[in-house]
C-alpha cells in the first residue's frame, strides 16, 4: 500500500504539529474523504513517527471540525453537512463585517497598499488556475482587514470560523467559474478600505460572504441530488 502523506523529518517544528498540518491537508484535499474512520497506526507509519503525535493531531483538528473523535469507535474525518455549511456562514454574517466596519478607519497606508498588492495576487492566481496560492493570499487579504481593528478575541474567533470553513472552501473551489465576480468582490472590498468607509466595507463583506455561500450551497445540493 502506497503512503497517503508525506513522512515527517526530524528537527522542524514540533512532530505533532507537522502531522496535524499533513493530516489536514489530507483531508482537505480528499485524501481522506469525509466519513472515512481514520486508520491512527497507519497515518503514523505514513508521517515516519509514533501514535503520540497522530493522536494529539486528531484532538487538534477535532477542535476545527475536521475531525469527530467517537468514544470507543475512534476518529473519522468529519461528514460534509450542507446544514454546517450555512451554520458556518450564518455565524461569518453575524460579525465578519461589522469586525471589518471596525477596522475601516484603523488600516495605515501601507495595509492598504499590501491590500492592494495581494488583490493582485488573487487574480493572477485564479487566471492560472493556482488555488493553493489564491486561498493563501484570500486569507492574508481578509485578515490584513480583521485585524486592524485590533481585538484579537474577534480575529481568534473569525480564524476559526475560516479553520472550519476551510473544508467546503477548499471541496468547492476547483469546480467555480466565478473568477470575474470573485476579482470584482475583492476590488469593492478594496476600494472601500481605501475611502476608510466603514458602512461600504461592511456591507461589501457581506456581500461577499452571501455570494460564496450560495455558490457553495447550489454545489452541495447538487452533490446531494448526484448522492
Amino acid at each position: 500500500m502506497s503512503r497517503m502523506l508525506k513522512p515527517i523529518d526530524d528537527g522542524i517544528k514540533t512532530v505533532s504539529g507537522i502531522a496535524q498540518e499533513r493530516i489536514r491537508e489530507a483531508i482537505l484535499r480528499g485524501t481522506l474523504p469525509p466519513g472515512t474512520r481514520i486508520d491512527q497506526n497507519q497515518l503514523a507509519s505514513d508521517l515516519n513517527t509514533s501514535l503520540i503525535p497522530v493522536r494529539e493531531a486528531l484532538k487538534s483538528l477535532a477542535s476545527e471540525g475536521l475531525v469527530q473523535i467517537i468514544p470507543r469507535r475512534g476518529a473519522f474525518v468529519a461528514d460534509f453537512s450542507l446544514t454546517d455549511l450555512e451554520n458556518l456562514y450564518e455565524a461569518r454574517l453575524m460579525f465578519e463585517g461589522q469586525v471589518a466596519a471596525k477596522a475601516a478607519t484603523r488600516l495605515t497606508d501601507s495595509e492598504i497598499e499590501e491590500l492592494r498588492s495581494i488583490c493582485a495576487e488573487m487574480s493572477g492566481a485564479l487566471a492560472s488556475g493556482n488555488y493553493d496560492d489564491f486561498t493563501q493570499s484570500n486569507r492574508r487579504f481578509h485578515f490584513i482587514i480583521y485585524e486592524a481593528a485590533n481585538n484579537h478575541h474577534l480575529t481568534d474567533m473569525l480564524s476559526g470560523l475560516w479553520d472550519m470553513a476551510e473544508r467546503y472552501r477548499y471541496r468547492y473551489q476547483y469546480i467555480l467559474d466565478e473568477h470575474d465576480t470573485v476579482n470584482a468582490d475583492h476590488q469593492e472590498i478594496l476600494d472601500a478600505c481605501v475611502a476608510h468607509d466603514a458602512a461600504r466595507l461592511r456591507t461589501a463583506i457581506d456581500n461577499h460572504i452571501l455570494r460564496t455561500l450560495n455558490g457553495m450551497r447550489q454545489l452541495a445540493e447538487q452533490d446531494s441530488h448526484e448522492e
